[in-house]
């Protein structure tokens, strides 16, 4: 590293210094919001990379599943200091600093497919794809659109913290809404642990359960909101294989993002392939026009913490 290069981790005190790295993922950035709230979780470390006196990268690292997962959040470099190797370092110093860690087995990743493209080889290498899942973007002032009507009989049940701590105890229902073994919540994939409960059911979240019969849960969807520079963008997260019980959520997380401002929604659906082409389907009868973001799958890599 240069002599007037340096990396220390960051404070409150860089926040705006890190915003003005400006716009890295098509407006949809969820940092400015939750920034203040990574510097004070003891479960993250973030860094800041500086050149002369200038912050130019930024990465908040984050111990998932009670300190032995590995992930990667919100990482950038500022624009004109980009392809000089400066994420590359940044990375190596932020693995040389977690090496003493002994809890860690796992270093784990999310990708778009556009990224995953770029980077297959590479990344085939050495890494394994544990998930893939299905990313549908929708755009619009939900406050103008007549979503549909809704009866009481057709709204799924809330569901809470406490729920999810039963579900957790339920071998039966884990598998069948977590085939993977992880809990995907607005871009954390969570192991199926009570310690990550602070993540699977944040504060802001909106929660909705539907039952097949009288004991497990067949439908699982958990909706999470944050600001950011196109508006409110609602990330709409849904397990399991009840396409009978889908359009109820969905219409359920329309109606609750629409309550949370009247301004411009981005609508994110993160759902099981299979079921992309029913949940368009039921977004172009609720008349919410389609984003087309070129992102159609999130990939989850896994690999060995090194």
């Amino acid at each position: 590293m240069m002599s007037n290069h340096q990396i220390r981790r960051a404070t409150a005190d860089d926040f705006q210094a890190v915003m003005d790295f400006g716009d890295v993922i098509f407006g949809l950035d969820y940092l400015p919001q939750l920034y203040h709230s990574f510097i004070d979780d003891p479960n993250a470390r973030s860094y800041v990379y500086i050149v002369g006196e200038e912050i130019v990268g930024f990465c908040s690292p984050h111990l998932i599943d009670d300190g032995a997962t590995f992930l990667m959040r919100a990482s950038r470099v500022k624009d004109g200091f980009r392809g000089q190797g400066i994420y590359g370092l940044l990375l190596k110093h932020v693995h040389e600093d977690f090496k003493g860690t002994d809890t860690i087995k796992y270093d784990v990743m999310c990708v778009n497919d556009i990224n995953y493209g770029a980077k297959k080889e590479s990344l085939n290498r050495t890494h394994t794809v544990i998930s893939q899942k299905a990313t549908l973007y929708y755009q619009a002032k939900l406050a103008d659109v007549t979503l549909p009507m809704m009866s009481t009989d057709d709204r799924p049940e809330a569901f809470t913290t406490a729920d999810m701590k039963s579900l957790l105890d339920s071998k039966e229902s884990r598998e069948s809404l977590f085939p993977d073994g992880r809990m995907m919540v607005a871009m954390l994939p969570l192991g199926l642990l009570p310690a990550n409960l602070k993540y699977m059911m944040p504060p802001n979240s909106f929660a909705l359960q539907s039952r097949a019969d009288n004991t497990h849960v067949s439908l699982l969807s958990v909706g999470t909101s944050v600001e950011c520079q196109r508006g409110l963008r609602y990330m709409c997260d849904v397990f399991g294989s009840d396409a009978t019980s889908l359009r109820h959520h969905l219409v359920c997380h329309l109606y609750n993002a629409r309550s949370l401002t009247q301004d411009l929604v981005i609508f994110e659906i993160i759902i099981e392939t299979s079921f992309s082409d029913s949940a368009d389907d039921i977004m172009k009868d609720a008349g919410v026009p389609f984003l087309d973001l070129k992102k159609k799958r999130m990939i989850l890599l896994e690999k060995l913490f090194e």
